[in-house]
């Protein structure tokens, strides 16, 4: 028999990881996997669970193999996946140019899946509300990049980072700033803040997209507008709109997703509310196969 083996996970592990697979597909099989809860469960297929030990997530397998990664890390890597999954599903066919809002390593993992599972993505511009030391792009970030065939912009303010993007993804907030500048007709701004975004930011906002449906009541939403799918996300596009479906209905074709092709959507990450409450059983265990094939992480004996 066998023993078991404990493979320990840190953010750089992650990093490289999420550069290795499409996450953007695992979560969207996820999804479609657990219609009625959304994603994020604690127990997968055959056993495998994930819980949450002070700031580490452990998944455990049915073979007794455990798996340590910085709970902070998964999640960055889920909010990313989601977000490539919205801009796959409700972005009009064409070239893609990708604005970031955002630092550190939550920051880093987004510019890398968006460049592993966003097709046609020809240019980022970064913007860094840390400033310059918090900053996601480093030397290897910008060989990641370079290697994909994506431009690179390190912007000094939102306004400049935001200029006529299609994807426009907000990892943090913006306090400094009025605004995050005009948002070009067609595209699509992702809020992975858990908070709710400034409505000069929002003001030209057509639709609104959450990942879960079921999170609404967690997110302490009310009653949505006669028609919509639910209710509405906390203050969504000022209070204008109601919630038109969550990512799932748009994958699998249950909602049509954009109507009109300069409308401007907004798709709100509600687990970003409460990212240790979200834990993904299925990025878990996809990251902790990966590692092991690529030899990544620190592995011992269980």
């Amino acid at each position: 028999m066998m023993d078991s083996r404990f493979l320990r996970l840190d953010t750089e592990d992650l990093c490289a990881l999420v550069s290795e697979f499409d996450s953007a597909q695992t979560v969207a099989e996820e999804l479609l996997a657990h219609p009625d809860g959304g994603p994020g469960r604690h127990a997968g297929p055959g056993g495998r669970l994930l819980e949450l030990r002070g700031d580490t997530a452990v998944l455990r397998d049915p073979g007794g193999d455990l798996c340590a990664l910085p709970a902070s890390g998964l999640y960055a890597c889920r909010v990313a996946a989601l977000t490539a999954l919205a801009a796959n599903q409700l972005l009009d066919p064409g070239v893609v140019t990708a604005s970031l809002i955002g630092s550190g390593a939550a920051g880093r993992i987004q510019l890398l899946v968006i460049a592993r599972s966003v097709p046609d993505v020809s240019h980022v511009a970064v913007h860094s509300p840390g400033g310059p030391h918090a900053s996601p792009v480093d030397s290897g970030i910008a060989g990641v990049l370079e290697a994909t065939g994506i431009g690179l912009t390190v912007a000094a303010s939102p306004e400049e980072a935001t200029f006529g993007a299609s994807l426009v993804v907000v990892t943090e907030p913006v306090v400094s700033e009025p605004c995050l500048g005009h948002l070009a007709p067609g595209s699509v701004l992702v809020n992975a803040t858990g908070r709710s975004l400034r409505e000069e930011t929002t003001g030209c906002v057509s639709a609104v997209y959450v990942d879960d449906l079921g999170l609404l009541d967690a997110a302490g939403s009310g009653p949505g507008r006669p028609g919509s799918a639910a209710g509405r996300v906390p203050v969504p596009a000022g209070g204008r709109l109601g919630v038109e479906a969550d990512l799932r209905q748009v994958f699998t074709g249950e909602h049509p997703g954009r109507a009109c092709a300069d409308h401007v959507l907004l798709v709100e990450l509600l687990s970003g509310a409460a990212p240790g409450t979200r834990l993904d059983v299925a990025l878990a265990e996809r990251i902790h196969r990966t590692a092991l094939c690529h030899g990544l992480g620190a592995l011992s004996p269980g």
